[in-house]
């Protein structure tokens, strides 16, 4: 009999530590709700590389494995270029694994598309979005036109207004079904392929029917493209030689607000000179050598990039320059002033003279001396938030991991677990609440770990969930923000009840937690921990949208002082919200959190699309901290928070840094540091290695004599 009670026990302990990082809950009296069955499923597809749904969730990339519950489940397998491939399966107890691999045949058309050439020409379209891409087609060519269309037959039109006629062939494969007065139509795609010499300088159309062809969908937009010279840059700075793609060996840079004349070198497609021919733009011609001179603008450039001629294509850049001994030559970022005209600007944090360490075949300069944001220089952060525990600051988490020395090092939660929506308890270090929904075959809802996140229990079911508070006095006490209504647990989640009719998001008065404000659903405040509620505002005589608070910050001493922020503004409250004031007048844009120094509540930060504010005297007055501070138009965001001992610390483009001692930024953890060039921190400053500084966004130039920050400034047309 003892056996039989040991074997049993070890059953229940084997099968309570199953799953992602998750303790799931076995059958018992009290917990009559048996787990699922599951298997593994093994998802592929010719060619790899495919997103596999299931359900209608996205589990992955093929080749993957999924653990799926025993039953019938739809199978969704999709990839650029090709049709999407769908299946139901039955997923079978006891066997060997299952497994599944998707065949992809090539998209031929796709809905809405009148004609696809499978190689040349390139179309591009006016009257749609941007499009950048050239024909790929030079005088003189001759190239096996093919590809598929709907169409019996369409004409090629030259400039000359001559013409080649295509007719097509029905193929095999079905065209999206078209619904007609007698009901639905089959239409098969058909293919076509004709050699065709392209002799004229110029535009060609595509004619069906008498009429130039359009999509059958996305507005009216005709098929067309140009024929021109083939051209070839002539000392020229081009993005290719500093990002060192072959891609972009065309691709001009042109500093904001200077004007280049650039050279071009034409020849036709067999490489015949084009000697003393007009080149069919800005009644331009080549001269004897078959070199044209392009004078471009860089003033009040409105589009970028933008297209010189044939595949030449050009991006204006703000700029900042050094010589080599860090003096400041020039730096000019385009900015907005306050009548809405485009300016010129140096940025603040772009500093007179910086400091440039050679080693090692590395040029290491400071991080933010050149105006260019984190995401700027490569960069890649996803973070928007660090919880610091209230009492213990060594205590850090983020949505996906924790670290208890203070931010040297951090542990990824159970099962690579990460939460979109995540709490602490205010009482209890090692507690953590995190709500999970990321498929139906993992364990979801709220979940809730007593060891720092190694292991997660359910706690509810919750389908939805934007905010979790835990009561900053009485642990027990949970508040969930759901996309219908607040609710809230006195039971430390076992159950719960409505506390607010509305997808509210509560914040307590950490001093009296019977005082709670409420954002996202009007602005209001109840004395009585939720049984009355009274409607507050800033300026009685202003329209709601005046009136609509952000996030709230209390002072840690005086139990009356609240502070509030919304998208513009900083408000404080002596009474706890019956009336309001603003201690700074000036208009804060895009503000996104604000934090109260526990140490000295006359110390304020905000974090807003200005940088980091800094108050010493309660809000009256703010400075940018040294850094970090965007530059005009940068890829910017920034949260401040401050733990119980006054350190400072920052989620930087959603990369995390500490401000040291002496005032710098640093990488709070360089595990948060992925991507982007190297780097390292000297004598306590964080520096970047400006040779590989590589981005989509941002090269650098080093000659000689200087070294010139690029950053390429896209403009809609």
């Amino acid at each position: 009999m003892k056996k039989v009670i040991v074997a049993v026990i070890l059953v229940v302990l084997l099968t309570s530590f199953t799953g992602c990082g998750v303790k799931q809950t076995g059958t018992t009296p009290s917990n009559p709700i048996p787990q699922e069955q599951t298997k593994i499923v093994k998802f592929d597809s010719s060619p790899q590389g495919a997103e596999v749904f299931v359900d209608n969730y996205q589990i992955g990339q093929t080749p993957v494995e999924y653990k799926l519950p025993i039953g019938t489940h739809s199978i969704l397998v999709k990839k650029d270029g090709f049709e999407y491939y769908y299946e139901n399966i039955d997923v079978t107890n006891g066997g060997k694994e299952q497994s599944i691999t998707a065949v992809l045949n090539k998209e031929l058309l796709k809905y809405g598309e009148v004609i696809r050439f499978t190689d040349k020409p390139a179309i591009y379209t006016f009257g749609g979005t941007l499009n950048l891409t050239y024909s790929g087609i030079y005088l003189n060519d001759t190239v096996k036109i093919s590809g598929y269309t709907v169409l019996d037959s369409f004409d090629i039109v030259f400039p000359s207004e001559k013409s080649v006629h295509i007719d097509t062939e029905k193929t095999n494969s079905k065209y999206y079904p078209q619904t007609t007065g007698s009901g639905t139509q089959d239409i098969y795609i058909r293919e076509f392929s004709k050699t065709i010499t392209f002799d004229e300088i110029g535009e060609y159309k595509i004619f069906s029917n008498g009429k130039i062809v359009t999509p059958t969908v996305g507005g009216y937009v005709e098929y067309k493209f140009k024929v021109l010279y083939k051209a070839k840059l002539i000392d020229a700075l081009t993005l290719g030689k500093l990002d060192g793609n072959p891609a972009h060996e065309n691709t001009l840079l042109l500093k904001d607000g200077e004007d280049i004349a650039v050279k071009l070198m034409l020849t036709d497609a067999k490489g015949n000179i084009a000697r003393n021919k007009s080149i069919s733009l800005y009644n331009l011609k080549t001269d004897e050598n078959g070199i044209v001179s392009i004078k471009i603008e860089g003033k009040n450039k409105y589009e970028s990039p933008f297209v010189v001629y044939g595949d030449i294509l050009c991006w204006v850049c703000d700029y900042t320059a050094f010589d080599k001994d860090g003096n400041l030559i020039e730096s000019r970022f385009t900015a907005t002033n306050n009548k809405g005209e485009l300016v010129y600007v140096t940025p603040e944090t772009v500093p007179s003279k910086t400091s440039i360490i050679i080693e090692n075949g590395h040029i290491y300069m400071p991080f933010d001396c050149s105006g260019l944001s984190l995401i700027d220089l490569g960069f890649e952060g996803s973070h928007s938030s660090l919880l610091i525990h209230p009492k213990n600051p060594s205590i850090i988490y983020t949505n996906s991991s924790v670290s208890k020395d203070g931010g040297k090092t951090f542990e990824n939660f159970g099962g690579g677990l990460s939460f979109p929506a995540i709490a602490i308890d205010p009482n209890h270090p090692e507690v953590v609440y995190g709500w999970l929904n990321t498929n139906p075959f993992t364990v979801n809802g709220l979940l809730k770990s007593t060891d720092y996140g190694k292991y997660f229990t359910k706690v509810s079911d919750f389908k939805f969930v934007s905010r979790i508070v835990v009561d900053p006095k009485d642990s027990k006490i949970i508040y969930v923000t759901t996309d219908k209504e607040l609710l809230k647990s006195s039971d430390g989640g076992k159950s719960w009840k409505t506390f607010l009719n509305c997808h509210a998001t509560p914040w307590i008065n950490p001093h009296n937690t019977n005082i709670i404000f409420t954002t996202d659903c009007g602005f209001t405040r109840s004395e009585d921990g939720g049984k009355t509620w009274d409607n507050l505002n800033f300026f009685k005589d202003r329209p709601q949208e005046w009136n609509e608070p952000l996030k709230f910050a209390f002072d840690p001493v005086n139990p009356e002082v609240v502070y509030v922020i919304t998208y513009s503004h900083l408000f404080k409250s002596e009474d706890n919200g019956d009336n309001w004031t603003m201690p700074t007048t000036r208009y804060l844009f895009d503000l996104w959190n604000m934090a109260v120094d526990q140490t000295n509540p006359q110390k304020i930060y905000l974090g807003c699309s200005d940088g980091i504010l800094e108050s010493d005297d309660g809000g009256k007055n703010f400075k940018n901290m040294s850094n970090p501070t965007p530059s005009p138009n940068a890829n910017f965001s920034a949260y401040v928070f401050v733990d119980s001992n006054g350190s400072v610390y920052s989620i930087l483009c959603g990369i995390p840094l500490k401000i040291s001692q002496n005032g710098n930024w640093l990488p709070l953890n360089d595990t948060f540091l992925k991507g982007g060039p190297d780097w390292k921190v000297i004598d306590g400053v964080f520096y970047v290695d400006v040779k590989t500084v590589k981005s989509d966004t941002a090269v650098v130039e080093i000659t000689k004599d200087r070294i010139t920050f690029y950053r390429l400034s896209y403009m809609g047309p």
